[in-house]
């Protein structure tokens, strides 16, 4: 039977309560559903919840959206589904959260802890993520549409998912493999879009091949594009930007590809000096 009970949340460095919700639910119920509803119930009263000590939350389904959580403590936190859009988590220690489906899109992650996370299916367009802990983070459907990955700490292994789809497109597409190379050096990839002279991923073999983008099988889910979703048009390896980072990773397999299938690697262009 439920009932009306006090839960403090308290501060993770310090261990002082920093705010004592008012919670509806039974008296057996398990400390990470409290937790999750004196969550819900900081999020309607404007209670503090940055440096919380939120680990192993229930946060299913939760609104959370522009929720200020920087700092929090949300190892091991159940967010699956929830929607954090605009929510700030910079340093955030979400080790092992399960985000499974989650809206994260223009969420601040600058700096946060993902380190074995599960974000399968997330929806991270427009997320801040520079300097973030994604290894061993499950990746694996993922949207990563204009997502800022810049100086995060990956593995190859926790991007397997987008690498080994990105060389099945190369392996349908040998004959084109030095052209993509050429148009991610010379910035000549739009992810946003099928058509044009800088186009995504498709649509650049597409160019290469001299026909029209339609007789392209088109899937602007699968992991190869949502990658290339990243890339905008002038954005070059090297380059200090979200974009930049995506182009330099597809450059780098592409090339790793080339080495183990024995496809010659066009030469990088020449720099031209300036007067």
């Amino acid at each position: 039977m439920a009932q009306t009970e006090k839960f403090a949340v308290r501060n993770r460095w310090t261990g002082e309560v920093q705010f004592t919700a008012d919670i509806e639910c039974a008296a057996d119920a398990p400390i990470r559903v409290k937790l999750g509803l004196a969550i819900r119930w900081a999020r309607k009263s404007g209670a503090d919840l940055r440096g919380a000590d939120l680990l192993g939350a229930d946060l299913r389904g939760a609104d959370l959206r522009g929720a200020d959580l920087r700092d929090a403590d949300l190892r091991g936190a159940v967010l699956r589904g929830a929607d954090l859009r605009g929510a700030v988590l910079l340093g955030a220690d979400l080790r092992g959260a399960v985000l499974r489906g989650a809206d994260l899109r223009d969420a601040v992650l600058r700096g946060a802890v993902l380190r074995d996370a599960d974000l399968r299916g997330a929806v991270l367009s427009d997320a801040v993520l520079r300097g973030a802990d994604l290894i061993d983070a499950v990746l694996r459907g993922a949207v990563l549409s204009d997502a800022d990955l810049r100086d995060a700490v990956l593995r190859d292994a926790d991007l397997r998912s987008f690498k080994a789809d990105y060389w099945m497109v190369l392996t349908a597409a040998r004959a084109e493999v030095p052209g993509v190379i050429a148009a991610l050096r010379e910035g000549r990839i739009n992810g946003s879009v099928y058509a044009g002279d800088c186009a995504c991923l498709v649509g650049t073999i597409a160019n290469i091949r001299g026909v029209d983008v339609s007789a392209m099988e088109q899937d602007s889910r699968r992991p190869a594009e949502q990658w290339f979703l990243m890339i905008k048009q002038g954005d070059k390896p090297g380059d200090d930007t979200g974009g930049g980072f995506a182009a330099g990773k597809a450059l780098e397999w592409a090339l790793e590809y080339c080495a183990a299938t024995g496809i010659e690697v066009p030469p990088e262009p020449a720099q031209v000096e300036a007067d």
